[in-house]
Formats: C-alpha cells, structure tokens, sequence
C-alpha cells in the first residue's frame, strides 16, 4: 500500500481518554504522567498524533485533571494548544469519549479515539489504519488483533459481508463467541457525525435500562444497525507490542523496556555501537552521533547531546542539558549534567561535572568534582581551551579556569578565585604556584 504525501491526506484529529484514576498504579501521581523512557505516558499518544499531522487534539481528564494540564499547559500541536474535557464523576469509555466530542465540537475531521494508557501506538499503525478508514469509506475503523488466547477480551462479530457488527465482551459471550480469536484492541477511528448520533443514542438506551458505566464498544452494534459501515484493521503479525498497556507497575516496567530497545535500536542503525544494550539506558530524545561507543551500564537522559566518534561509559549517566563535542569522552563512575564537553576533552574517571562549560582539549582528572551548588543557588564553572585539571581537584562555581592553564592534585579552587590561562594552582584552598628560584632570574 502506498502511504499518500503529507499534502494528499485528508485532515484527522484526536481525542485522548485519560480520565482514569488508576488506582492499580497505587501512586499519588496520575497514571498519564508516569514517565517511559523520560517522558510522561501522555506525551506518547500526542506524539503519535502529531506525526499523522493532527489538526486538533483533545484530551479528556478527571483524576488528578489539575496535575494532568498543569503539566500540559504550554503543549501545542500543529500550532494549537491542546483542549481539555473534564470527566467528573467517572462513567466509563463512552461517557468519556461524549465529554472529548463536546471539547471537540468544531470538528469535523475524522477522529482517532486513543486510550492514554497505550504508549506505543506507531505512527504506521495509525496509518495504514486511516487508510483503511477512508478506502473503504467507514464510519468507523476499529483496531483488532488476532489472539491465540483470547480470555478476558471482547469479541469482534462480523455480518456475512465481513463488516464489524458488535463487540461482545466476554461476560455476555456464548460458546460460539467466544470461540473467536479476533478481538478489541480499544483504538478507534470515527466520522465525527455518526460517531455523535449514534453515541447519543447508545447513551440513551444505556441510561435507561442501566445504572452501571456507560461503556464505548456498544457504539459498534448501533452503528451497524443503523446501517453505517464499520470497518477492522488488524494489527499485524509482530506488532502486538504495541497494544501494551500500562495499569500497573509491573505492566510500567513492560512498556518502558520494549520502548528502551526499540531507541536503542534506532540509535545502532544510525551508526552508534551499543556494546550492551540489555544493560543500558538511552531515553527519549537524545542525540548521539555516529561512530559513537555507549559502553555497558551507562544511563542517558533525555535532552542529552553525544557528538560523534564520543565515547560514554561504562557506569556512566549523562543528565539533561549535556552536550558531548566530537571525539569527546566520558568513562567509569562519571555523572555529567547541564555541562558542555568541547572537541577531544575527556573526564574518564570517577567525576562529577554539574553546570560546566568546559572548552576543546582539557583532561579533566579522576575525581574532579564542578561543586555547583551552594545550598541555595546553581552557579556555574567554566574551563579554557586545553586545560588540565589534576585528580581530585574540587571547582566550587562560580570560578573560571582559563585556557592552558592547570590545577594540581587535590586543589580545592574556591568560588571566585579564578585561575588565569597557562596559570597554575594548588594547595587547599589552591593558590598560584611559586616559581623556583632559577625560574625567577
């Protein structure tokens, strides 16, 4: 099948379900802001969105809503700020989803309905799932997958013509339904008019004759029977991994590792040498070049910047705002955060560089500690071109080291003494280190 270009596709929007308290996370947090690979699990549906080219986005909150947006709060998609619906009380899917319509009520684009709790979603799913939608000219396409064992799901019933008829959960199923391998995979794809008509009279019908939750997947049946046409998409063999979802810790735990290896993944096909990616951590939204080596038990944040031909680890952790020159080098026990490595400047041992700007060409010895914070404030500790900074020296910022210039082992250079280029220090606190004599006359 071949994907149209981005100026042949008709427009979509979407609607996120993230009103659950998810009370099995057993957490004051809201389960859509439980991170995954640094970034909280609601990032992910929007991000998925987003690639589709997205027109609007809504997303519908209830527990823990003021957290949820305030998080939120400056996200934009497609030059639009995200829109809100407040689910309160809880009343299940369908309540939810007629909470995101009212939010959503200017549009008219066909409308993905994604659950926040499914992190994985791909871009090409979603894909081949709207074109699906719009070849066959569907009122709604629902994902599905086929499951050898199928327990706990509910059903996809099709007519004699193929077409989804009903969505039968497990409780209501006969034997015969529940023999069926097909099943929901909970992601949906609507026409927003049908899609309101026929919610509304599920609703109806639900209210009168029910005083529990009122539930999507019914929407299937009264779309069928009002003769809509509602269409399948099943996820192919392989992807199945992308239908996990997050309740719990341990299914946090799931998520987070097959993202993590998938990202490790793309980095080795972009030219980086992973020598242990069972042991290592490389989160979202990071950069690293090619010819680049990520040693084993190494960590990398998100917002960090690996150059190529660098060299990180092992038992190492790069932090937010780090940015590696090429051919820079960061080794055993050594955190970096909010520091900038120029060209070749390596600290291979045993260091702690918070809020540095160090310059190309300075060895930085075992042990250097950037002391950047006093207690009250962050300050920061810059480093010239080609320096050396002896082991176990201590920089308590702000203080400048200039270039070619030197610490001896174990100086101790207070906040404000700077040492000037191609000076030397030492001492605690360090202080300029006097001529010989014979170097005098």
């Amino acid at each position: 099948m071949t994907s149209p270009s981005r100026s042949e596709r008709r427009p979509v929007s979407g609607l996120i379900l993230a009103a659950g308290k998810g009370s099995r996370m057993k957490s004051d947090l809201p389960k859509v802001l439980h991170p995954i690979c640094g970034l909280p699990m609601l990032e992910f549906s929007i991000r998925t969105l987003e690639a589709l080219d997205a027109e609007t986005v809504g997303v519908v909150i209830g527990a823990g809503a003021d957290r949820v947006r305030s998080a939120f709060e400056d996200r934009e998609v497609g030059g639009s700020p995200l829109l809100w619906g407040l689910q309160n009380p809880p009343n299940g899917t369908g309540d939810a989803v007629r909470v995101g319509l009212e939010a959503l009520e200017a549009v008219e684009s066909s409308l993905f309905v994604l659950n926040g709790d499914l992190p994985l979603l791909s871009h090409r799913s979603l894909t081949e799932m709207l074109e699906l939608h719009h070849s066959s000219e569907a009122a709604l396409t629902l994902l599905t997958l086929d499951l050898e064992d199928p327990t706990g799901y509910g059903r996809i019933v099709r007519d004699d013509t193929g077409a989804v008829s009903d969505i039968v959960e497990q409780a209501d199923a006969d034997a015969a339904t529940l023999a069926i391998r097909e099943v929901n995979g909970g992601v949906y794809l609507a026409e927003p008019g049908p899609l309101r008509a026929a919610l509304k009279e599920w609703i109806e019908r639900a209210e009168g004759n029910s005083q529990g939750e009122i539930y999507f997947p019914p929407v299937v049946r009264v779309l069928s029977e009002s003769g809509q046409r509602v269409v399948a998409f099943e996820l192919p063999s392989g992807r199945q991994d992308e239908l996990q979802q997050v309740n719990d810790r341990v299914e946090l735990a799931k998520a987070t590792a097959i993202r993590s290896a998938q990202i490790i993944v793309d980095h080795q096909r972009n030219g980086v040498t992973v020598v242990d990616p069972v042991t290592t951590t490389i989160e979202e939204d990071v950069s690293i070049g090619r010819d680049s080596t990520i040693h084993p038990c190494t960590v990398i944040r998100s917002g960090v910047e690996v150059g190529e031909q660098c060299e990180v680890g092992p038992f190492a952790q790069l932090r937010v705002g780090t940015v590696m020159g090429v051919g820079s080098a960061i080794g055993n026990f050594t955190e970096v955060k909010n520091t900038t490595l120029g060209a070749g400047s390596k600290a291979k041992h045993l260091t702690y560089l918070g809020d540095g700007r160090i310059g190309k060409g300075v060895n930085v010895g075992a042990g250097t500690i950037l002391a950047n914070y006093d207690g009250k404030l962050k300050s920061t500790t810059t480093i010239g071109d080609g320096a050396f900074i002896g082991s176990g020296t201590i920089l308590v910022a702000p203080v400048e080291v200039g270039e070619n210039a030197q610490t001896g082992a174990g100086s101790v250079v207070t906040r404000g003494r700077d040492v000037p280029a191609g000076g030397t220090v030492i001492g605690v606190p360090a202080k300029p280190l006097k001529p010989r004599p014979s170097e005098e006359k």
